[in-house]
């Protein structure tokens, strides 16, 4: 429940201050890139929301920090 309702704070956060100037160019053009994940996760956890128990989840969190941590390794960022 709380990712549709934190995605639609970003998003009017976001509009409110494109609207009014603060947002430069390369800002909107990376949140547009972003959007696309956002949106998949926004709806992949809400097909998985009651589905999954709490060692499921738990493990899934740990795997993908562990794929989140590995690339920033090896990428070296």
């Amino acid at each position: 429940m709380f990712q549709p309702s934190g995605v639609a704070v970003f998003l009017t956060t976001a509009l409110w201050l494109g609207g009014a100037g603060m947002i430069g160019g390369d800002t909107m053009i990376l949140f547009l890139i972003g959007l696309p994940a956002i949106a998949i996760g926004t709806w992949a956890g809400l097909q998985l929301f009651g589905k999954l128990d709490d060692q499921a989840f738990r493990r899934i969190v740990l795997v993908l920090l562990l794929v989140s941590g590995a690339s920033l390794l090896i990428l070296g960022r």
